[in-house]
């Protein structure tokens, strides 16, 4: 196959102006960030609020250990602290995932295949995919053609290795080292690490992990099982949620309750509505009141608001006037209820609007960045 012209002069363009670009170094777990918009154009900021990559950017994405960015048809690839590490350029253009990113280049034989680079730009798996994705707890997704031209799909290791063979039509965002696969005409199977089909006997659908439980479908019915295989709640709930904070939320008859990990009822089914637990609360509503409950289920605080949002980091978006402001575990307004939107604290810092104005806001309700009126 003659390799097209963009993605040759492309590639020879990074291999001449990045072989060596990056410091050798092992890779840490990239800093906080939160992106930023200015009308359609992207950026981000730090933890503190410095703006580290202004929003001029049509395309963002943090990885690891760079961040993409893509103007028009370009891409390039910038460190955390903004300094551009790979010069706008053709031939990659996913982002980076622990450590690798997928890119097409020459096989033995000549042919483009996907393999996947270094941020050194050094080949750490040879070319011999047609399709690949990043990298999630050690493996990815990668595809190969059949003898009919077909793209079937598996799973890799970092060593480039099968791990779930490329013989499924798709393969599903996996986590924890369990993997969903889906082909036509067959129920989906559920694959451990070392390539074990785990899916319990009947299951007619296989839903996303959570904390080491995997949530699945039985006919009408909802249950899990671990990442290891093991049926630890038999299918029997009419409706289901992952698994947050140790606990899971379910429905039974009428009611939400929350089941541990051995599907005992750790908190009754008796609220008419309830979120999932999380900063080791839960939002719940019994009788028309607002509460949050512990995972004995013991109320720690009741509320009054309009509405009300789980905590997150110790604090909670409440809506009272119609205005947003945060409350803390003890229920007192620390945060005061003047935003027109807010959301929960993540990394240190929640997003709020007043007006046309948007920005991040501290703990103690200081902006650590805002846009310009």
């Amino acid at each position: 196959m003659t390799e097209p012209v963009p993605i040759r002069r492309a590639r020879l363009a990074v291999l001449a102006l990045l072989a060596g670009s990056v410091a050798a170094a092992a890779f840490a777990e990239p800093p906080p960030v939160h992106p930023i918009r200015a009308g359609d154009l992207l950026g981000l900021i730090d933890a503190h609020g410095k703006v580290i990559v202004p929003p001029e950017f049509e395309e963002l994405k943090p990885g690891d250990p760079l961040i993409l960015v893509r103007k028009s048809h370009r891409v390039a690839y910038l460190d955390y602290r903004g300094s551009m590490v790979i010069p706008p350029q053709d031939a990659l253009d996913q982002p980076f995932a622990e450590g690798l990113a997928p890119m097409p280049m020459k096989d033995a034989q000549g042919r483009m295949k996907y393999g996947y680079v270094d941020a050194q730009h050094k080949t750490a798996i040879a070319p011999a995919f047609a399709r690949a994705e990043g990298f999630v707890d050690g493996l990815a997704i990668a595809g190969v053609e059949d003898a009919w031209g077909a793209v079937k799909y598996g799973l890799i290791d970092r060593g480039g290795k099968w791990v779930v063979p490329a013989a499924h039509d798709k393969v599903l965002p996996h986590s924890g080292g369990v993997a969903r696969v889906e082909s036509k005409g067959k129920p989906p199977r559920l694959f451990n690490r070392e390539g074990r089909d785990i899916t319990p006997d009947g299951t007619d659908f296989i839903g996303i992990q959570s904390e080491g439980m995997v949530r699945i479908w039985s006919g009408r019915k909802q249950g899990f099982v671990t990442t290891a295989g093991q049926l630890a709640v038999p299918p029997r709930f009419d409706q289901a949620d992952e698994f947050r904070n140790g606990l899971a939320r379910v429905w039974v008859d009428g009611k939400y309750g929350f089941v541990d990990k051995t599907g005992k009822l750790a908190v009754p089914a008796k609220y008419d509505t309830a979120e999932a637990f999380s900063d080791g609360l839960a939002l719940v509503k019994l009788g028309g009141q607002t509460q949050y409950i512990d995972k004995q289920g013991n109320v720690v605080l009741r509320l009054e608001a309009e509405r009300a949002y789980p905590f997150s980091e110790g604090l909670a978006v409440v809506k009272r006037g119609g205005r947003y402001g945060f409350i803390d575990k003890d229920g007192k307004l620390v945060i005061e209820a003047r935003f027109s939107h807010a959301r929960p604290f993540s990394k240190g810092l929640a997003h709020v609007s007043l007006g046309r104005m948007s920005g991040y806001i501290r703990p103690d309700g200081s902006f650590a960045w805002k846009s310009e009126p």
